[in-house]
This record gives C-alpha cells, structure tokens and sequence, in this order.
C-alpha cells in the first residue's frame, strides 16, 4: 500500500486532510506521550510502546475528531448546533471541545451509562437525555437531526472524526519513525481508519492490526468472512465503548478491509487481566476499552515477536470508581 493506492479503493479522507486537522486542532490537544513497556517488551521479546491517549485532555483521544468536527463545520455553519449518541466516551469527548469553542451539542446516552461519564458531560454543559440503550439514542438522535436542523456526529462513521484520529498517527511517526506494528482495539473503526491513512501513506509495511473481544467481534466477523453479519448474536462487555454493531454503509469498512493485516479477539477475563496489569505495570488508572489492543499483544506474543517496534493506543480513561470496583471483584 502507498499513497498512490489510496485512490484505487473508496476512499474520500486523503493524508493531506489529517495534516489539516492537526493544524485546526493543534491549540486545542495536546501531543500525548509514547511509554516503552519495559515488562511486555521483555515477555514477548520485542520492543512494545503505548501511546498514552489516556493523558490527552478529557481523558482520551475522543476530543482530537470534535475539535476537528466542530471547528470544519463551524467554518461554513457558525451558528451549527451538534447532536451525537454515545455510550459515554464519545459524549464525553465532543462535549468538552463543544464547550471549549462556545458551541451548543445534545448528547443522547443510555440509561446504564457510566454515572461519571454522565456527571462530566453535564458539567461540560451539554444537554444530556438517557434512553433505554445505544441504539434507541441513535434513531432518537436521527430524529432530531432532521427535526431540529443538528448536525450529527457519529464517534467514526463521519469524516472529521477519523480525520481527527488520524492525527495521533502523526505524532507517533515523529516519536517512533522506523514503528512496524500498530495494534487497535477497534469498535467503529474510525481511528484504526485514521492512523492507518497515515501510517500506510508514509510506510506501506507498517502492520495494522485490529482487537476484539468475544462477546461483540461485529468488525472482525465482518473482516474474517468478507461478509456483513446480520445475525451476529452480541453480547455485553466490561469495554462497552467498542465492538458495537456498525452500519452497513458505515465509510470505515473500506479502509479496515483494506489496512488490517489480521483481527484477533480476546475473552473478558483477559481484558480484565490486562486491566489490572497495566495499573500494576505501568500505574495507568484507564477503562477497559482502551487496552483491549494491549490485551491482544498478551495473548498472542507469536504474532508480535517477529516485529522491531511495536505500539499500542491506550485510548482513555473515562471509567467511575464504583465500575472499576464492580469489574474486578
């Protein structure tokens, strides 16, 4: 894959259009660090880093793609006012740039929802309505999309927020530039999609993987059978935040069918093993969702050892207390 491929295959988000988003949003974020993991590398043989997007502000990388919604639109539609549903990190994202850029945005969440991802949301001064799930939030924030005039904001099937994503993937070609495998736990698939627009851009070898966990593998079925999965039978996960149910005409597949080299899944019971590891290890407080991908280098130490460098996204930390309680005991 080089630069020259990208027009070969549907896609619209071109490398030039992350290097803008960087600049647009460049005021706004900060440039996360990159930890070596001194303990995996040793383990698994290799050189392993993670990316701490857990450190960038609100939390996690979620504000990198609304910076960059908000401000593009607001460019031709000033006076824009946002709707996004969200099982918590997304709202919790887009609500603090929203604040940050005086700009109006109504999250639609569901009733379980995290209470702390709730209470950050509200004190970002966001409308906030909790529905029965994820799913009834998003016909709910359709609905009003067409009612009101809003302008949704899905957290990766939507242009600026793979655009913004795609701008941790800068960073990291200026902090590790010879990298041969990136590792992402993915649930849309909109910052795999944006890092890997870069990545592939700039070093076509780079190998990109995908992780998912047993219980919701929509994105991996789908890339495994080249088929999308009507009838996947889904169930609940302690990282909620990923490995949802994607559309059908959802713009990420195309770039995942295109720069994954392999999918790989991991149990629950792994997910939190590497939960507690990564407190133990590297004194990270972070949610389960964002070290599904580090879950998947644990687990499969074959896969990884045969590349120089590798690096993992520690996506955020948005969790309660009382959850985090509830998970490990």
């Amino acid at each position: 894959m080089n630069i020259f491929n990208l027009i070969n295959i549907k896609m619209k988000i071109k490398f030039d259009d992350i290097l803008k988003a960087k600049k647009r949003i460049s005021p706004h974020i900060i440039e996360t660090p990159l930890e070596y993991s001194l303990g995996l590398s040793k383990e698994i043989e290799t050189d392993v880093y993670l990316k701490l997007e857990n450190l960038q502000v609100s939390g996690s990388f979620k504000p990198r793609g609304g910076f960059n919604k908000i401000l593009k639109t607001k460019e031709s539609n000033p006076e824009s006012e946002f709707i996004a549903p969200t099982a918590g990190g997304h709202g919790v994202g887009l609500s603090y740039a929203a604040n940050k850029l005086n700009s109006k945005v109504h999250i639609l969440m569901p009733k379980n929802a995290d209470k702390d991802r709730v209470k950050d949301i509200k004190n970002n001064n966001a409308s906030n309505q909790l529905l029965e799930s994820v799913t009834a939030a998003r016909l709910e924030a359709k609905k009003l999309e067409k009612e009101k005039g809003y302008v949704f904001v899905s957290a990766y099937n939507d242009t600026e927020m793979i655009e913004g994503a795609g701008t941790i993937a800068l960073e990291l070609m200026n902090q590790i530039p010879d990298m041969d495998c990136l590792v992402c736990g993915v649930g849309g698939g909109g910052y795999l999609a944006g890092m890997g627009i870069v990545l592939k851009t700039i070093n076509p070898n780079i190998k990109i993987y995908g992780v998912q966990q047993e219980n919701a593998p929509f994105l991996a079925n789908w890339f495994n059978t080249k088929k999308y999965p009507k009838n996947l039978i889904m169930k609940p996960s302690i990282a909620e935040g990923i490995g949802a149910e994607v559309e059908e005409n959802s713009i990420t597949w195309d770039y995942i069918n295109e720069f994954v080299e392999d999918f790989l899944i991991v149990s629950e019971n792994e997910i939190k093993d590497t939960l507690l590891w990564t407190i133990k290890n590297h004194k990270h407080y972070v949610e389960p969702s964002a070290i599904v991908g580090l879950a998947g280098i644990r687990k499969n130490p074959d896969v990884f050892k045969k590349y120089n460098k590798v690096v993992t996204i520690i996506t955020g930390r948005n969790m309660s207390f009382d959850k985090f309680l509830n998970i490990i005991k």
